[in-house]
């Protein structure tokens, strides 16, 4: 029974998407009902990471003749990656087949083009009405005033991944020309320090990371602005911000938070030769700045992830008295170092309705090592009476990261001796590479764990790695 020729024609097409045109052609020797299909296939897939041509000529005068072959009615998903860096010459031979996807009516296009400069968008993409979903990483909006106005009616997802010139003009202009845009995830490089603002109704995801390519007095003087009054999802990473703005993000419900500003901070400090330990810029000056506005205008939402400076200007506003409560947050995960608890039960003071805190060791993005830190004992921080958050007592579940090292247990022990109602842990080892001594066994941590007290007799423990998982009592 020659089963291949049975399937039908949505399921060869979803096959075909999946490998690269060269495999795709050869399929023709697989059946007789495959003999000519891929000329009619409304997926184009031209990976070239995975065809593995390393002459530009070559790859030009294979996407050439498999789009002169290709007699189908519609081009619904077009791809080109180019995998290595290619000159110039190429790039005329990739705005024919943008025009040629255009032409087709196509749905869904991914661009990943390397060339020593970076790839110029044609009008031909700008003006493509019928895109659903965009994806485009390594392109240049430089041209961008010259086309005039997007035509991005249909469009629902788009990515751009270090573009090159995306400006606040130009994302200005995109929002305006995508109506129906509700996924936008942009990572740019800050090349030119420029303000970002967001300013729509139809976006429902927003991830934004910022990276600088250039060390300077002004490398973090960007401003961001978003306003987005249907916004469900919000990631903000990377270089930190001079100010930030959040207005009518009331339907907010996630929010991720890994601004690198110690990371910035240190490396300015040494560029200019200023001691790190009394350098020019610290935590402190966040309180009034990007951080602290985004953590007082998300307290509403319902999931929470924090990472790297963020979780210490919390802290910080803790202790100064700022409004700094999230009622509203039954999941919350932190990825920091494990080497301040006292900060972390005063963070979970904030968050009296948590059901799930997840806890991630983060050390090695620790900049700051003071000697404090490096004579540190873990016990030391708990040796006092302490009342445990509310929060402990409406958790349900916890999951720790763990990068083998011993400063974890006495905050988990404290968790279990008073999380009356957890129902699971999930404690995971991370491994280290190279490891940086031999790998505790799972037995090891699993029997350290299961000699705790547990206030909530129900709880069930769990450990794993990255090769399996062991359940506990």
């Amino acid at each position: 029974m020659d089963r291949l020729s049975e399937l039908p024609d949505s399921i060869i097409f979803h096959i075909f998407w999946s490998l690269p045109m060269t495999d795709v052609v050869r399929t023709t020797f697989l059946s007789k009902r495959w003999k000519n299909l891929w000329t009619t296939a409304p997926y184009l897939n031209f990976d070239n990471r995975a065809m593995d041509f390393d002459d530009g000529r070559e790859l030009q005068n294979f996407v050439n003749r498999a789009l002169v072959r290709w007699n189908g009615v519609r081009v619904l998903k077009f791809k080109f990656k180019s995998g290595y860096e290619f000159d110039d010459s190429i790039c005329l031979g990739i705005d024919l087949w943008l025009q040629f996807a255009k032409d087709k009516g196509v749905e869904e296009l991914y661009l990943h083009i390397l060339f020593d400069d970076m790839y110029c968008l044609p009008q031909c993409v700008y003006s493509c009405s019928s895109l659903k979903v965009l994806w485009l990483e390594d392109c240049n909006f430089r041209d961008f005033r010259v086309y005039g106005d997007v035509q991005w009616n249909q469009l629902k997802s788009l990515t751009i991944i270090d573009g090159f010139g995306v400006t606040e003009h130009v994302i200005n202009q995109i929002l305006c020309g995508s109506p129906r845009l509700e996924v936008l995830i942009l990572s740019v490089a800050d090349r030119e320090y420029e303000n970002l603002s967001f300013r729509s109704t139809s976006l429902k995801v927003l991830s934004i990371r910022k990276y600088c390519t250039l060390l300077g007095d002004q490398c973090w003087d960007s401003e961001l602005i978003i306003c987005t009054p249907n916004l469900e999802t919000l990631e903000i990473e990377g270089a930190p911000y001079k100010k930030c703005m959040l207005v009518n993000v009331s339907s907010l419900t996630h929010t991720t938070l890994a601004l690198s500003g110690l990371h910035y901070f240190d490396v300015y400090n040494s560029f200019h030769g200023i001691d790190t330990e009394r350098g020019l810029f610290t935590t402190d000056d966040f309180l009034g700045d990007a951080c602290c506005q985004i953590l007082s205008a998300i307290q509403h939402v319902e999931n929470v992830i924090l990472m790297f400076c963020c979780i210490k200007v919390l802290g910080a506003m803790i202790k100064r008295c700022m409004n700094s409560s999230f009622p509203n947050v039954n999941s919350l995960h932190l990825g920091f170092c494990f080497n301040d608890y006292k900060l972390l039960l005063d963070l979970l003071e904030s968050f009296p309705q948590l059901k799930k805190l997840v806890l991630e060791d983060r050390r090695e993005y620790e900049i700051h090592k003071t000697q404090e830190s490096l004579n540190f004992d873990a016990n030391s921080y708990l040796n006092f009476e302490a009342y445990p958050p509310e929060s402990f007592l409406q958790l349900r579940t916890v999951e720790v990261t763990w990068n083998e090292d011993d400063k974890v247990f006495p905050f988990i022990e404290f968790l279990l001796k008073y999380a009356s109602n957890l129902e699971k842990m999930v404690f995971r080892v991370k491994r280290t590479m190279p490891p940086q001594r031999p790998s505790k066994s799972l037995f090891w941590v699993s029997q350290k764990l299961l000699r705790m007290p547990r206030s909530s007799p129900t709880a069930q423990l769990i450990f794993c790695d990255d090769r399996n998982a062991t359940s506990g009592n």
